[in-house]
């Protein structure tokens, strides 16, 4: 097979690949430097590279430490589930690699478990005795999930009892905590009343909707035209999500405008401020819906200092007014009436109310029997020759990766010969080809450009060296930039607004969005 001519976003240095020594030994013994849980006698949870195991952990417990008068960076474990072979009485015990070995998570805490598990979520789920990493596509009526598997393509049913939320040890830690979040731990002073208002929330996500650019260029063109009274957004820090009153002045070349805004005034105090803004962040004013009484979890808008900012209605009064939670500033204030309305989005030049994550899901009358989706003939009926495809890569320290490629050809029943769009042969000079798994490809997204600015725990796809990466959106930066971390190896990266995507999974011939993250 041809060498690739690509970098992981996830190793930074050769020392940082998994399963790749230095050319030259340690001249210390490797015991030195061995993760503190590697103890004789210790509970732990063992990984393969095997294709067909790829995404699982075994649990199991260690018995001996790697010596330097054998393979030095080897331990002997004993899995709990597995039996040798033609001996079923008795446990298999083999060497693995350190690299291949971690601490048994400890139980699930109360709260973990009261926890509801939205569509979206990264889970591992318990199956043939084995903990493996999927994400949850469907909610049933029943209570059971559906879970996809990314590197196998099945997706099978589970109970709740039967999945954990999904954590990577990196650096000698869980990402996420086993404890407090983040979030947590830097709002441990807020009062007693905010951190109330924030479990009463915490689950109330919306999904973020997706613009088609064209479609949207095109009705801003027809319909923003000088003096045409709008609503313009911002990417400033601070002001994220809130909309000003303008009108347009003048368009722009083809995709920005000068707009005036209503109630926002320059450095004078006098001139209403002017600036450019482009299309994707004016939208015409929402319509009215003044007869509309609101309810508790409802997702609104509320106007506060000369625009209109995100909340949720967190309670009604017998006066009229409605108390307001805003989740950005964790701030609780009442409004009356008039000073509120219902949140919508302008979508493709349409009016389109915010959608709970796993909303859809939820209202499905579904089986929820366990069965096993025939991954290759679903799979074919998608792809034809000459189809422009994304490559899921399942080669050691490419995973989560995705690359754009088109299909040249099938060979056999499951596997199928790709040419890459970026990536080059061995010369430099021909685009690659490579001969994969059905399974490893998907269809190449529609391309989307969000509204509103990502915010932080947003899972997303980071393009790097010519493939996309799976990443969480760690902190929003000034300038349309942010911070993405990677979980497998702990490393972050800063990428512009125009770098990213929201992550999503192809699952049944339809792409399922991804639910936040719980933790950054």
């Amino acid at each position: 097979m041809s060498s690739r001519r690509r970098q992981s976003p996830m190793i930074s240095s050769p020392a940082k690949q998994r399963n790749r020594a230095p050319n030259n030994p340690p001249t210390r013994p490797i015991r030195n430097r061995l993760p503190c849980f590697l103890k004789p006698g210790a509970a732990v949870e063992i990984s393969t590279s095997e294709g067909d195991y790829r995404g699982s952990w075994f649990p199991g417990k260690l018995l001996t430490l790697p010596s330097s008068d054998k393979d030095s960076s080897k331990c002997q474990v004993e899995y709990a589930t597995m039996s040798e072979v033609g001996d079923g009485s008795k446990l298999l015990r083999e060497f693995v690699h350190v690299d291949h070995l971690r601490p048994r998570p400890p139980p699930m805490s109360e709260k973990e478990r009261k926890r509801d598990i939205a569509v979206g979520e990264d889970v591992d789920a318990y199956y043939n005795d084995v903990w493996w990493e999927g994400t949850v596509t469907e909610v049933c009526s029943d209570g059971k999930f559906s879970v996809f598997f990314r590197a196998s393509r099945e997706q099978i049913q589970f109970r709740r009892d039967e999945l954990r939320f999904h954590r990577e040890w990196v650096n000698d830690t869980w990402k996420p905590p086993l404890d407090e979040t983040e979030e947590e731990e830097e709002e441990e002073e807020e009062s007693e009343e905010e951190d109330e208002v924030d479990d009463d929330t915490e689950d109330k996500e919306y999904l973020v909707p997706q613009v088609d650019p064209e479609t949207t260029r095109a009705i801003a063109k027809e319909m923003f035209s000088n003096g045409t009274v709008v609503e313009v957004s911002s990417d400033e820090e601070g002001f994220v999500g809130c909309w000003f009153a303008a009108r347009i002045v003048e368009r722009i070349g083809e995709d920005k405008y000068m707009i005036e805004y209503k109630d926002l005034r320059e450095d004078n105090g006098v001139e209403p401020l002017k600036e450019e803004a482009d299309f994707l962040h004016i939208r015409p004013p929402p319509p009215s819906d003044e007869d509309l009484d609101f309810s508790v979890g409802d997702k609104i808008d509320a106007f506060y200092n000369d625009g209109w900012w995100v909340g949720e209605v967190m309670e009604s009064v017998k006066d009229g007014s409605v108390g307001i939670f805003f989740r950005e500033s964790r701030e609780k204030m009442r409004f009356g009436r008039q000073g509120l309305r219902l949140h919508k989005e302008w979508v493709n030049g349409t009016w389109e109310l915010p959608l709970k994550k796993g909303e859809m899901k939820r209202t499905k009358k579904l089986p929820c029997e366990r069965n096993v989706r025939p991954k290759i003939a679903t799979d074919k009926q998608y792809f034809s020759i000459g189809t422009p495809v994304e490559v899921g890569s399942i080669e050691e320290g490419f995973e989560d990766s995705w690359f754009l490629a088109k299909l040249v050809e099938y060979r056999g029943t499951d596997k199928c010969l790709v040419e890459y769009d970026k990536l080059k042969d061995e010369d430099g000079k021909e685009p690659l080809r490579e001969e994969v798994n059905v399974f490893q490809i998907r269809p190449q997204p529609l391309e989307m450009v969000m509204v509103n600015p990502f915010e932080k725990l947003d899972k997303v796809n980071a393009l790097y060296n010519d493939g996309w990466w799976i990443g969480v959106v760690k902190k929003v930066l000034a300038k349309s930039s942010y911070l993405v971390h990677f979980s497998r190896t702990d490393e972050m990266l800063k990428f512009h607004h125009s770098q990213l995507r929201l992550h999503e999974e192809w699952v049944d011939g339809k792409w399922i969005a991804s639910s936040k993250c719980q933790t950054a």
